[in-house]
């Protein structure tokens, strides 16, 4: 009976899966694959990005040769993502000062590796996660690598229809299990160590230039028994917390930044073998989406990364469940720590409070305390519930890709576009010091105000 029992199972789920896959559910999601990051840039919004004056950027537009031609919507000059990183590169060949045009890696600094990672769903960790990502690269030019270990691929859908990965990825791509190489190979090893140059396959590119993605899939799961199997097998020396941080230290190794900002014009004009070559030579940082779940796999993610930020939202329920995460993971650190004492975390780390309504006195009451009990722990500035965000969702595009079709919505996702922007700006004054725009003290600014105005 129970061998019936699990055929009728594993049959339901085959068929389920089978016609999950046809449903009209992924109309919207192919249509955004085939027209991935169609949206374009004003010149006005390109000078925000690039953090210099309208007025200098049109003067460049005006008086050198290779300035990307752009589109004309109506009577407005619009560019592509690809032509913002053309511009970039003009930028940083003419200037006197190209790292704040790339904000590239040299080869004397560490590799950022920045975990966002909580113990539930619903707390905008991959949104929080994917437009971060996105804004390193529209604001600073940043070659980044994204590492999905969630299963659920939600990352992933923010990222694929690139012309490396034009479809979701199968059972066939490779994903953080294989990077980590916890899959057996050959029968020497029940594992593999990838070599630098065998790792860097592994992430794809995407549409967006210089952001990479190193997908997932329902096989991520797999991480789990494959550290089960290499616990049982017992290798000196080999500790299963280590695999992707051993993996990454590799890869890092072997791909040292070599070309320098202001080396991607010849002739005057920006080399595109050379901007493009670049873009793939090494990464800035690296983001990983972690699964919502205190597991080794996952583990993996936090010994890998120098800076762990953990959105929550802030209802009551969801602090109690921050506590156990932050217990169960102190737990298990403390642990490892008794045997081997590591250098992880070494970066700056936060909570990042998400989804808090305005207008919600236990949602404001809630980041008021934590600010008050752990306020370098805590980030000041935080995503707000957003109806606006949905829209995007629907669609599976972040909001700076999306563009709304009517004036309400357009309101709405430029009002969210101000919060992330605050949220990433908040970021990455903790992460890299000194490359903060002021967009997250202009919103403490304007959102305290409110609160003593409401008061």
């Amino acid at each position: 009976m129970e061998c019936s029992m699990s055929g009728n199972l594993e049959q339901f789920l085959q068929e389920l899966s089978r016609g999950l896959s046809k449903t009209m559910v992924s109309v919207n999601k192919e249509l955004t694959m085939r027209d991935r990051i169609k949206r374009s840039w004003s010149m006005r919004q390109c000078a925000r990005f690039l953090n210099v004056s309208h007025q200098h950027l049109t003067k460049l537009a005006k008086d050198h040769e290779d300035f990307p031609a752009g589109n004309y919507v109506g009577r407005e000059r619009v560019f592509t993502l690809k032509e913002l990183m053309h511009i970039r590169a003009l930028l940083a060949g003419t200037g006197k000062r190209p790292y704040e045009y790339l904000a590239w890696r040299k080869p004397e600094d560490a590799l950022p590796v920045i975990s966002f990672a909580s113990q539930k769903g619903g707390t905008a960790k991959s949104l929080s996660a994917a437009h971060f990502a996105q804004y390193l690269s529209l604001h600073y030019g940043m070659r980044v690598g994204i590492m999905d270990a969630d299963p659920q691929s939600t990352i992933t859908l923010y990222f694929v229809g690139g012309e490396e990965m034009p479809a979701m990825p199968d059972e066939n791509t490779p994903t953080m299990v294989d990077f980590a190489g916890l899959f057996q190979t050959t029968e020497d090893l029940p594992f593999t160590d990838y070599d630098a140059p065998t790792l860097d396959t592994f992430f794809k590119k995407t549409s967006w230039p210089g952001v990479r993605l190193l997908p997932a899939h329902g096989e991520t799961s797999e991480g789990e028994i494959q550290i089960a199997r290499i616990l049982r097998a017992d290798i000196p020396g080999k500790r299963f917390y280590r695999f992707l941080k051993d993996a990454i230290d590799r890869w890092r190794d072997g791909h040292v930044p070599v070309t320098k900002p202001n080396e991607l014009m010849s002739d005057g004009k920006v080399d595109r073998s050379k901007l493009d070559a670049a873009l793939v030579e090494t990464l800035d940082c690296i983001i990983i989406d972690y699964q919502p779940a205190l597991t080794l796999f996952q583990l993996n993610n936090v010994i890998a990364s120098s800076s762990l930020i953990i959105p929550q939202t802030m209802k009551g329920f969801d602090i109690a469940t921050l506590s156990t995460f932050v217990t169960g993971l102190l737990t298990m650190l403390r642990h490892i720590f008794a045997n081997e004492r590591l250098d992880i975390g070494a970066g700056a780390n936060m909570l990042l409070p998400t989804i808090v309504q305005r207008t919600n006195e236990q949602d404001l009451k809630q980041v008021s305390n934590l600010l008050e009990n752990c306020p370098d722990e805590v980030l000041p500035v935080f995503y707000l519930r957003s109806d606006a965000i949905s829209n995007a969702s629907d669609v599976y595009q972040s909001v700076y890709e999306y563009e709304p079709d009517t004036p309400g919505k357009k309101k709405g996702i430029n009002r969210f576009i101000d919060n992330a922007d605050a949220v990433n700006d908040a970021i990455v004054s903790r992460l890299w010091p000194g490359l903060e725009r002021g967009y997250a003290d202009a919103w403490m600014e304007d959102f305290y105000d409110f609160g003593e105005d409401a008061e």
